[in-house]
């Protein structure tokens, strides 16, 4: 209890300190920002940079600056994302595409970026502006990537780690890479701390596509097979064309081609996860990924941090 209290008090200091940093130019502006504020969101990519701050025993000020600065840049790939993909909703409110108009959408994503590097560049420390950029680099090649290979069957799992490298994982190992830059840590610790990140991105994008077919329990709210229904070749479907027949190859891809999916193409998809135990493939993955993230957790000394980072990855770790 004690420590959702902490993360819910550091949740509204960053929340301020996106209010801070995102200008009020125009109305339409101010819409937008408290649109990003109030979106919520768990708000992990900020909370993972304060942790490993603390673990490294940096507790300047500066760190929720650059924290909110990963969620500014969060949300502005989240806005744009939702014009590529024609969102309507996202976490259960009208997009801002919806709301204003596509147009509107990218351009208050380009607005937020800047916002973000803006007020980073006043930080007048070349590492992290070095940092950030690479991932926004990293961002648009991901979701290139993906458009180019968004419902291809011949789709392999090492386009697919590129195409979560650059829209997830990326963004997560600049956050870890950062805290060691606030730090003072050599650049062999940066390097490694960036490891660190990405790994975890990783995890967190592939528990994220386990979770859409396998949340039987309905636990994220998210809706169940919606990657399914798109049509979109995901972590668990490319996994599974490892080890389906041809004929069986030809039928799934057919049944992700149709525009409609009926309950018996539901039915069948969870069939044939479960007749070549992809649930359990994957989540044996996941656990000895989060394994491995717990043991480099485990080199730094006992502390609230510490322990709040590995119980995060060990609930990532479970279904």
């Amino acid at each position: 209890m004690a420590s959702q209290i902490k993360i819910q008090i550091l949740i509204r200091k960053f929340d301020k300190t996106l209010g801070e940093i995102i200008h009020e130019d125009l109305k339409l502006l101010k819409d937008i920002k408290w649109y990003v504020i109030k979106s919520g969101g768990k708000r992990i990519r900020p909370l993972t940079h304060y942790f490993i701050s603390q673990l490294l025993g940096y507790n300047g000020n500066d760190l929720f600056i650059v924290g909110a600065v990963s969620e500014l840049i969060h949300s502005a790939s989240l806005l744009h994302d939702d014009v590529v993909d024609g969102a309507e909703m996202r976490r259960g409110n009208h997009t801002i595409g919806k709301l204003y108009g596509n147009k509107t959408a990218i351009l208050s994503g380009d607005f937020l970026l800047a916002c973000g590097i803006e007020r980073l560049n006043r930080l007048q420390n070349p590492k992290l502006l070095d940092s950030f950029t690479r991932v926004i680099r990293d961002l648009s090649v991901g979701e290139l990537i993906q458009m180019e290979w968004e419902k291809n069957p011949k789709i392999t799992l090492k386009i697919y780690e590129k195409i979560i490298y650059g829209k997830t994982a990326s963004l997560f190992g600049a956050v870890c890479e950062t805290a060691g830059i606030l730090a003072n840590r050599n650049k062999d610790q940066v390097r490694e701390l960036h490891e660190f990140g990405v790994s975890m991105g990783m995890l967190f994008q592939i528990k994220d596509d386990y979770i859409d077919y396998f949340d039987s329990g309905k636990k994220s709210g998210k809706k169940i097979l919606k990657d399914f229904s798109n049509g979109l070749y995901t972590h668990p479907l490319i996994i599974l064309h490892e080890f389906t027949t041809q004929k069986e190859n030809i039928e799934l891809n057919k049944m992700l081609m149709k525009e409609e999916k009926t309950q018996e193409d539901f039915g069948r998809i969870m069939s044939l996860l479960e007749k070549y135990t992809i649930q359990e493939k994957i989540r044996k993955n996941i656990e000895n990924s989060a394994k491995k993230l717990i043991l480099f957790l485990s080199r730094f000394a006992i502390s609230d941090a510490r322990d709040l980072m590995i119980q995060r990855i060990d609930l990532l770790a479970k279904d």
